[in-house]
């Protein structure tokens, strides 16, 4: 009967202590790399949320280079909640911080970018959201032919905004981030005197006409 006792247990409990141990080791792995995942979520679906960690160090440094290219490996990439860049709007005085992420720690610092999209330089979508009551309260004024100036370590770069839109915060047609082209849109909640969550959003959309190409 002991014997049959101590082999249920061999069965049963052994498996359990496997399994319990392989979850604490998966979830310590893995859970620093989740952290930037539920940034997708962020603004699109909410305008409250927690803050996952404090904002690093910035590593902007502004460059007056505007044409021609870049090297990859002359860039600093940035961590997540990196303020990297600086954006300034037409008819704005100032520019505003641009942080990599899009957490409710950067909203209430500047503008911050989605990580599923591409730096300035690489060909590709750039996804920014703002605050409608704050940083991104003037984007009503943006019309088109206006041009919108982002400026990084590695060079300024020039978007002529080619058109405007208001969407439902699901409308999964608002933009395209596969797209083999280096379109900016920005983003913020509508209407713009709205406060706290509302279910449509306002965009933007500029194409690049100017800056350096990242390369290589």
């Amino acid at each position: 009967m002991a014997k049959k006792h101590k082999r249920l247990m061999g069965f049963i409990v052994i498996p359990l202590i496997f399994a319990f141990l392989s979850y604490i080791l998966l979830f310590t792995v893995l859970s620093p790399m989740m952290k930037p995942v539920f940034s997708i979520f962020q603004l699109m679906s909410s305008e409250k949320g927690a803050d996952f960690y404090s904002l690093p160090e910035s590593i902007y440094s502004p460059s007056s280079i505007s044409e021609g290219t870049v090297s990859l490996s002359q860039i600093e990439f940035p961590v997540y909640g990196a303020h990297y860049a600086s954006i300034q709007l037409p008819g704005t005085d100032e520019a505003e911080d641009l942080y990599f992420g899009d957490s409710n720690a950067v909203l209430k610092k500047g503008i911050g970018q989605y990580m599923g999209s591409f730096l300035p330089g690489y060909g590709s979508p750039i996804l920014l959201s703002g605050h409608n009551n704050t940083y991104f309260h003037n984007l009503k004024n943006v019309k088109e032919g206006d041009v919108i100036t982002i400026t990084t370590s590695y060079g300024v770069y020039e978007y002529k905004v080619t058109g405007t839109a208001i969407k439902t915060r699901t409308d999964k047609t608002a933009y395209d981030l596969n797209q083999q082209k280096e379109q900016l849109i920005l983003y913020t909640c509508y209407p713009f005197n709205a406060l706290g969550l509302t279910s449509q959003r306002y965009f933007v959309y500029a194409d690049k006409i100017s800056g350096p190409e990242i390369v290589d």
